[in-house]
């Protein structure tokens, strides 16, 4: 990389009374976020605070990026011609019709997105950082009545929450908000391609990374997984900005791009590392200490995500491990987890959301690329701005995904993990742009590329998308369940669900757990005459016992014989039975010992399991 010849001094100039606040600011966050309060205080500062420190951050970051609009000394040579945005809106456009065509909105992964949601609809109404336990209607007001706060960062249910703010509360706004997601991520790949290879570069990336089929899985649900992917690619675009020309503007927009991208994943906070070395590299460049008030104050924005590892550390019941686990992070767990990123790479059917054209070309270019470097970069020009982005970056992805290997729940192959491949699919495709460029001086490899990822979209990731098997993992019954809920006439119902009460809680529905039920019997035989609800609804599975077709209900699904049901409902999943049933009577026995808790509970949230 040059050095402007106003820098070509050895003599770094420090801006000493700026690096002394920022250092103290680095200190007075160490002690906040890790010393100085209790697990019980971090969860009351980031439940009451957390919306205004996420919301001043995203301020912040608007404004750096208002600032930085129209630079001073504008790139000439980045400048796309109107063929290029044709072709950028063409292929853009398309790739997010392919992802979104096929793909049903709904949510993906049991109970996270519920949870997600959950929080968006605590920030939009009370501005609480917590998802929803409790809720019931008075006087024609839903209430969250209890709520706790969730280990999921909490910029995705912001976001939502403002989409809320704007356009009014609507459980489909999350679908709308991934999907816009979705275009902006391709928007932000093609920039990248395009400045890598120009058109061909552009079109490339777009086209491999939009006929991922794991990518239209989570474009079309309701997780943060295109938020996340969203910001990595943000934070690549400002490294590069700021290695390009360090300023204090362009620092402000990269430091405030990764305190948000640390609030997108819990992961995300590793990709501090990389993202201080390429400060520092700015700073060599620039031969001074460039430090804006952005800057300075970044430590102190990530006090929530120190004080949120905090509660999540001292609470080993939202660690959700599995039977005979004991933490969340192992070498045990490195063999499995590798055996299911090799099945998920070098699926060849319909179960899993890969691209084996992606797998190979990313594999074979990352290789090509590591002999590169090995030779000590020999490509001509490798170390430009866009190219040292994508070395600490790419190298801060392939650390996280060797993190996720010795995690718990991070068996690709498992679809309620796949998800976690996002950012390492991002790599291969940027790696493949990168080796396609440099070979395209010999022969026309990205053209060749380009056709056969066309071809490859076709016949393979179409189809795939189209049938979306992958996406079939558990939420097809519960989805059921609300479209027949959907079609009953209108008026105020209490769901007893056998899964989960968050899917009903966030339509405003009054919902306890089934084994609640059994505890609480006195007051739903007294609900049953009262004028508060319509309708008792109840949700059970069933499972086969003979090879004739005979079932049964579930062991845990079972009320007591003095619960009178009448079934409204019933359909196949697998090999199981769902049934919908209508409360009819509660008969008590003589001996029945009303249970404690405060009376009638309108809604309660289950607990899910998954690894998010």
């Amino acid at each position: 990389m040059s050095v402007p010849p106003e820098s070509q001094s050895l003599r770094m100039a420090v801006p000493w009374p700026r690096l002394g606040a920022f250092v103290g600011a680095g200190l007075a966050a160490g002690y906040l976020g890790f010393v100085c309060f209790t697990p019980e205080e971090s969860r009351q500062i980031l439940r009451q605070g957390g919306y205004y420190f996420i919301l001043t951050t995203f301020s912040l970051w608007l404004w750096s990026l208002w600032q930085a609009r129209d630079p001073d000394q504008p790139e000439t040579d980045e400048c796309m011609t109107r063929t290029d945005w044709l072709l950028a809106l063409g292929a853009i456009g398309l790739m997010t019709g392919l992802a979104l065509a096929h793909e049903t909105f709904r949510s993906k992964i049991l109970y996270d997105e519920y949870v997600l949601q959950s929080t968006a609809y605590n920030l939009h109404y009370f501005r609480d950082n917590s998802a929803m336990v409790r809720g019931y209607e008075l006087q024609g007001i839903f209430l969250s009545t209890d709520s706790y706060v969730d280990k999921r960062p909490v910029f995705f249910s912001f976001l939502l929450a403002t989409v809320h703010d704007l356009t009014g509360f609507r459980t489909q706004n999350v679908f709308w908000l991934n999907a816009a997601l979705c275009a902006g991520a391709l928007a932000l790949v093609w920039r990248i391609g395009w400045r890598l290879n120009r058109r061909l570069g552009g079109v490339l990336a777009v086209v491999l990374l939009g006929s991922l089929p794991l990518f239209a899985q989570n474009a079309t649900g309701a997780g943060m997984e295109l938020l996340n992917l969203g910001m990595l690619l943000v934070a690549l675009h400002a490294a590069r900005a700021w290695l390009t020309r360090p300023d204090e503007t362009r620092l402000s927009v990269f430091v405030l791009s990764m305190v948000l991208f640390c609030q997108s994943r819990y992961e995300s906070a590793a990709y501090v590392l990389p993202a201080a070395l390429a400060i520092a590299l700015g700073w060599w460049r620039a031969r001074r200490i460039v430090l804006s008030f952005s800057a300075v104050a970044a430590p102190l924005l990530l006090v929530p995500v120190a004080l949120l590892q905090k509660v999540i550390s001292s609470s080993p019941v939202m660690w959700e491990l599995k039977q005979n686990q004991t933490t969340r992070f192992s070498v045990e767990y490195l063999a499995e987890n590798l055996s299911g990123a090799w099945g998920f790479f070098s699926s060849t059917g319909i179960a899993h959301g890969n691209s084996l054209l992606l797998g190979a070309l990313g594999a074979a270019a990352l290789g090509w690329i590591g002999w590169r470097l090995v030779r000590c970069v020999r490509l001509p020009g490798f170390l430009n701005p866009d190219r040292w982005a994508l070395l600490l970056f790419g190298g801060g992805i392939l650390g996280v995904t060797s993190l996720i290997m010795f995690y718990y729940w991070a068996a690709l192959n498992d679809p309620m993990a796949s998800r976690f491949a996002l950012p390492f699919h991002l790599l291969l495709v940027l790696a493949v742009v990168v080796a396609a460029a440099s070979l395209d001086r010999r022969w026309p490899v990205s053209r060749v590329l380009l056709v056969l990822a066309g071809l490859f979209t076709l016949g393979s990731a179409v189809p795939k998308q189209a049938y979306h098997f992958y996406s079939h993992i558990g939420n097809d019954e519960l989805e059921w369940e609300r479209r027949f809920v959907a079609s009953r006439p209108a008026g105020s119902r209490l769901i007893v669900s056998n899964k989960s009460t968050l899917p009903w809680l966030i339509e405003k529905t009054p919902s306890i757990l089934l084994e609640r039920s059994r505890a609480v019997a006195d007051r739903l035989a007294w609900q049953l005459g009262m004028p508060d609800f319509q309708e008792i609804l109840v949700t059970q599975s069933l499972r086969p016992t003979t090879r004739e077709g005979d079932y049964e209900i579930e062991p845990g699904d079972a009320l007591p014989e003095w619960f009178k049901t009448e079934p409204l409902a019933e359909r196949r999943f697998g090999t199981k039975l769902a049934r919908i049933s209508r409360l009819v009577a509660v008969d008590l026995p003589p001996d029945f010992k009303p249970s404690t808790p405060p009376p009638m509970v309108s809604g309660e949230a289950g607990a899910g399991r998954s690894p998010n």
